[in-house]
């Protein structure tokens, strides 16, 4: 209830002064207690090839999602082509009868890349007909951090990217909650993701994204007890709203913004009826 309230008040305060004083980082180290991981993404990001090389840059565990069990923990970073055969798969060394295989950094500095392109978060080898395809279980922030910027490049308002960034989010956990498939949830060839690569931290969609951290839309909230995101969309044209798209354009939303309005006065005007959660 007390988060709750809390709320309310970040919801009158335009985000960028928010963050420049350190409220929400500390509203949220005094009210949220996680006792669930950091909101993460499967994107598919190897998809039916022959092989690929993995390098680990440190401490890594190897784990079998199939089983759910440990395999063995290894201590010194490894770089080998992963490939597969009737035997199971072989990342140098074989491991006969295992068809998935999950690496997971010990330490966030750990980094894992893909034929040269780097990751953040665990990398899941699947043994799919006898070909490879590799899904990513990436934390929400750093996959908006990887996306967004390329997305909106131009220069906007700060509320109108805030609000930008606020949608992405709700879509993206929409998507980590209902996944197309049972093992990945986007495709990145789909969305532009490329991994920490393309992340520009000095770009101002980025500051958006840490301005905004943790922050979606729900169509329910603590009240009801549980958080309902939905595909949220801007709308693309003139006409009927149709589906989760916005009641305004993105260009309606910077207007807006030019004549003062914050991030969440825009986005009550764009999704009527939803209100801002933290998801962690």
């Amino acid at each position: 209830m007390i988060l709750r309230a809390w709320l309310l008040v970040i919801a009158l305060l335009p985000f960028a002064a928010s963050v420049e004083a350190g409220f929400l980082s500390n509203m949220r180290n005094i009210f949220v207690k996680h006792q669930h991981p950091v909101p993460a993404i499967d994107v598919l990001v190897v998809n039916d090839k022959p092989s690929a090389m993995i390098e680990v840059s440190g401490k890594y565990q190897l784990y079998n999602p199939h089983t759910k069990s440990l395999i063995s923990k290894r201590y010194i970073g490894k770089k080998k082509l992963m490939q597969t055969d009737s035997s199971g798969l072989k990342w140098g060394e074989g491991f006969p009868g295992i068809f998935q295989l999950t690496i997971i950094p010990e330490d966030p500095s750990v980094g894992v890349s893909i034929d040269g392109v780097a990751y953040k978060g665990n990398v899941t080898v699947y043994d799919i007909g006898g070909s490879i395809s590799i899904v990513n279980r990436v934390p929400i922030e750093e996959f908006l951090k990887s996306t967004l910027p390329r997305m909106y490049s131009e220069p906007m308002p700060e509320e109108a990217m805030a609000a930008i960034a606020i949608v992405a989010r709700t879509n993206t956990y929409y998507f980590s909650c209902n996944p197309k498939s049972k093992f990945w949830s986007i495709d990145a060839a789909q969305v532009g993701y490329e991994g920490v690569e393309s992340q520009n931290p000095s770009s101002p969609m980025d500051q958006a994204v840490s301005s905004t951290r943790h922050m979606i839309l729900s169509q329910t909230g603590a009240y009801e007890g549980k958080i309902t995101p939905f595909p949220a969309q801007w709308k693309e044209g003139h006409g009927a709203h149709s589906g989760s798209s916005s009641r305004i354009m993105l260009y309606e939303a910077e207007d807006i913004a030019r004549t003062g309005g914050h991030a969440a006065q825009i986005l009550s005007k764009a999704f009527p009826g939803s209100h801002i959660e933290l998801i962690y």
